[in-house]
């Protein structure tokens, strides 16, 4: 009985028998279910309940309980009888220890409980909001309270850039322990014309109609919910239906049987680390879980990684599955072989998986193989939906709970592979490259009101103002003759943002964002994210009521960062005209880190409070702002800043490098040169072209700090490294091949002991070098050979250019690497 307990009117709505879930189904839903994986889960799950309950070395006679879940149980019934000077044994119903019971209500706080923090809770009435799925564009938005919009608007962004939230987001903690739960999407009542009113209480009831709430639950695949929740939605986005790895084959690879082709993607596939090292022969695919929008659950959702599809698209291109379309098939086929014999892991990895359409053929490959899996299937949906129907009838009232339950989860994976199976893709055409128009109507009166709030500053020392610049959108011309060495710009304190004139603002403009900046200052970072929250506030919260708005206004917009700057760039274009660049690699973890960044602000309850879900589920501006720090911080004192004015000014390759010291509490910046009045200011940056590329999205034609980017995964040896194995090469500098040479001594096990005076590139590690320095000419020189460099920059192709010419300066500083090396010693 529960009368006695305060919690009684919970628990007598609790189910009286067992929740349905994944392990309660016997044979015959087993058999249903057809899923040897999910069918080894349910009966695993039951064998270990059973083990907690009667011992983990007894059966189910009772043998051995005295360390299992029965003898606590029997104890707490003993001690609460002896309690209640009750010796009657026959109070407590003998059910009560046993396994059904038990397992009854492990289901019910499986199915119920609320996960927050890694912790289980039972919420009463909250635990009885069901399941809808909801997207990223519904999501409710939460605006700052300083942005003065109301509560419950709905973010209307692409779909494309918006991310989804975590269920923590919508189910908090506070400091009192209470839970909150909060609506993941807008419930709007709707209210029908009232009858005729006679003063009834039933006439004031008929007037509104009542609408059940939902909420998601996660981006969970509905395998989850049958074995904890024990239910199957429908249409869920996450779901992924079961592919079998041999029906991407045309053919079945016969056992024993000699295929050159089929040794080559056996080769390729260890190398890639895409399947068992151990295998001997190629005979299939691993199996692999396709959702409806035909992303595959195994590519994981890691930028620059798809192990799923590569493997597809290797196996696709060297067995001729789903290849169809391609004239060039036996081009693309030979490139793929060479570069297996190569053994050079990067390049298989973009002449094999990453070639030209290789996603269409990707998703060919998933559709044929959907035909060929439906083509086998022995139970047509109609029979299902019959077999549901009767399911749902048997048994009376609740009819049998298990055996629905298994037909309606086939029924959902049937679904999806019908779905995909009847997807057409015959007109389907290649990706175009990105074209995106960066163009500012009301550049000259931004510039206009820029140069005003400068001068509004009144800075000890400014003798230079933004202009607009044809091919550069912007510049800083001098107002006045500079000298050489000449201070140009000072800025005080109130004239830069950082850290702490982000937090001395905020302390007085908004406590919340000042809460939440100084939560973000308190974790280990150089103030990245506290200056990223604070330009992404400033930017689309305050807008125009910031101080700094005509900073702000005048920054290209993420429409024009989008196309210059490779935190943007799609993987497929840079895999077209980067790739055999170990620059490629250099910017896809920026990418990487981005996602990161980006994902885990947008999991932060607080960021949402003050930011607003639409401006924080919107990758577009995350990336925004990542992007105006990744480009125009400047850095004093070891310290990040944004510096307005002084950021304007662009890089060559003349004089010293450019240098801003403090003076007198004022960040000081002097003329490398001498400059006449009206001319463009330049600083220069001195830094090789691969990293003015990723972080400002540009190239100096002329750089003599030039090198090219050359990393080797190897974190093995980097801690007797004074550096990462990262190296950048100089065709014009034999010395740059120094750190590299006693990193391939490590590497080699060669003697690693010299004097200082002594250099690393000695006779017996040149080989190693060239070794390197070859590979990377190979892969350079499949890029080269495959004609996808660009000549001319034409605008609406600017990126492509960059990344073709950035690919080509590798290669002739690899190629003149090699050179040198043939100068010193004879190999």
């Amino acid at each position: 009985s529960t009368s006695g307990s305060f919690w009684g009117p919970y628990l007598n709505m609790l189910s009286s028998t067992p929740i349905p879930r994944l392990d309660t189904f016997d044979t015959e839903e087993y058999a249903m279910l057809n899923d040897a994986t999910l069918e080894m889960v349910g009966r695993s799950s039951k064998e270990r309940l059973k083990a907690m309950f009667y011992g983990s070395a007894s059966n189910s006679n009772g043998g051995g309980d005295d360390v299992s879940v029965k003898a606590v149980l029997r104890d707490m019934i003993n001690i609460q009888q002896r309690t209640n000077n009750n010796n009657n044994p026959e109070v407590v119903p003998p059910t009560c220890l046993e396994f059904d019971t038990f397992h009854k209500f492990i289901g019910i706080v499986s199915s119920r409980a609320m996960v927050l923090k890694g912790i289980k809770y039972l919420t009463p009435l909250a635990e009885m909001i069901n399941y809808s799925p909801v997207s990223p564009l519904e999501q409710v938005v939460r605006p700052s309270r300083s942005s003065g919009e109301l509560d419950g608007q709905v973010a209307v962004r692409e779909d494309g850039m918006m991310i989804d939230t975590p269920f923590d987001l919508y189910h908090t903690i506070g400091a009192d322990d209470s839970i909150t739960v909060r609506s993941d999407r807008n419930v709007m009542l709707r209210h029908q014309q009232p009858p005729p009113h006679d003063g009834s209480a039933e006439d004031a009831t008929a007037a509104t109609t009542t609408i059940q709430i939902f909420e998601d639950y996660g981006p969970v695949d509905s395998s989850l919910f049958l074995e904890m929740h024990a239910f199957v939605p429908n249409n869920n986005p996450y779901h992924c239906a079961v592919i079998h790895g041999r029906h991407f084959l045309r053919r079945q690879v016969a056992p024993g049987r000699s295929d050159p082709n089929s040794t080559m993607l056996l080769r390729a596939l260890k190398l890639l680390h895409l399947t068992n090292p151990q295998l001997t022969q190629f005979v299939s695919l691993e199996d692999v879980c396709v959702r409806k929008d035909m992303t595959i659950v195994e590519d994981g959702n890691g930028i620059g990684r798809r192990p799923a599809s590569d493997a597809i698209a290797i196996t696709s291109l060297l067995l001729g599955e789903s290849t169809e379309m391609f004239s060039n098939l036996e081009v693309l086929k030979s490139k793929c072989i060479t570069a297996i014999e190569s053994n050079d892991v990067e390049r298989i990895e973009l002449q094999c998986a990453r070639y030209p359409g290789s996603r269409r053929i990707v998703k060919h490959a998933l559709v044929n193989a959907a035909k060929r899996s439906v083509s086998e299937v022995d139970v047509t949906m109609e029979t299902l939906s019959s077999l549901l129907e009767e399911a749902e009838k048997e048994g009376g009232e609740g009819g049998n709970e298990k055996l629905a339950l298994a037909v309606r989860f086939r029924i959902e994976e049937r679904k999806i592979i019908d779905s995909i199976a009847d997807i057409s893709l015959i007109d389907d055409e290649p990706p175009k490259p990105v074209v995106i128009e960066a163009s500012d109507d009301d550049l000259e009166a931004k510039l206009s009101s820029f140069n005003t709030f400068m001068d509004s500053l009144n800075l000890p020392v400014n003798k230079i103002r933004a202009q607009a610049v044809e091919g550069m959108r912007l510049g800083a011309i001098a107002t006045e003759d500079l000298e050489s060495e000449e201070a140009y710009i000072s800025l005080p304190p109130n004239a830069v943002i950082d850290v702490t004139s982000a937090l001395a603002e905020a302390e007085t403009s908004s406590p919340r964002l000042a809460a939440l900046l100084k939560k973000l200052d308190s974790q280990p970072s150089d103030g990245f994210d506290v200056l990223l929250v604070y330009l992404i506030h400033e930017r689309f919260v305050r807008k125009d009521e910031s101080e700094w708005w005509p900073y702000l206004d005048l920054l290209p917009t993420d429409q024009e960062v989008r196309s210059t700057h490779p935190l943007f760039f799609e993987e497929d274009e840079m895999n077209l005209h980067l790739g055999g660049s170990d620059v490629r690699k250099f910017i896809l973890r920026n990418q990487r880190r981005a996602f990161e960044r980006h994902a885990a602000l947008a999991s932060d309850v607080d960021v949402h409070e003050v930011l607003g879900s639409d401006v924080i589920l919107d990758k577009s501006i995350v990336y925004w702002a990542t992007a105006i720090l990744d480009s125009r911080s400047i850095w004093w004192d070891g310290r990040r800043h944004i510096a307005p004015l002084l950021d304007l000014v662009n890089a060559d390759s003349i004089g010293r490098a450019h240098e801003t010291k403090v003076e007198e509490s004022s960040a000081v910046t002097r003329a490398s040169r001498p400059v006449k009045r009206g001319e463009q200011v330049f600083e220069n940056y001195q830094q090789p072209n691969y990293l003015l590329f990723a972080f400002h999205g540009f190239l100096l034609e002329s750089n003599p700090s030039d090198c090219a980017l050359l990393t080797i995964p190897s974190a093995k040896f980097a801690s007797r490294l004074k550096s990462s194995p990262t190296f950048c090469i100089s065709g014009t500098n034999i010395d740059s091949m120094e750190e590299l040479a006693q990193f391939l001594r490590m590497k080699h096990g060669l003697s690693t002991n010299k004097l200082e005076s002594e250099s690393w590139l000695n006779e017996d590690v040149v080989p190693y070098l060239a070794q390197v320095l070859k590979e990377r000419i190979s892969r350079l020189g499949d890029l080269t050979e495959s004609g996808t460099e660009l000549e001319d920059e034409p605008t609406q192709h600017r990126r492509l250019y960059i990344m073709s010419r950035m690919a080509i300066s590798d290669l002739a500083h690899f190629q003149a690497a090699l050179e040198l090396l043939k100068e010193r010693v004879d190999f």
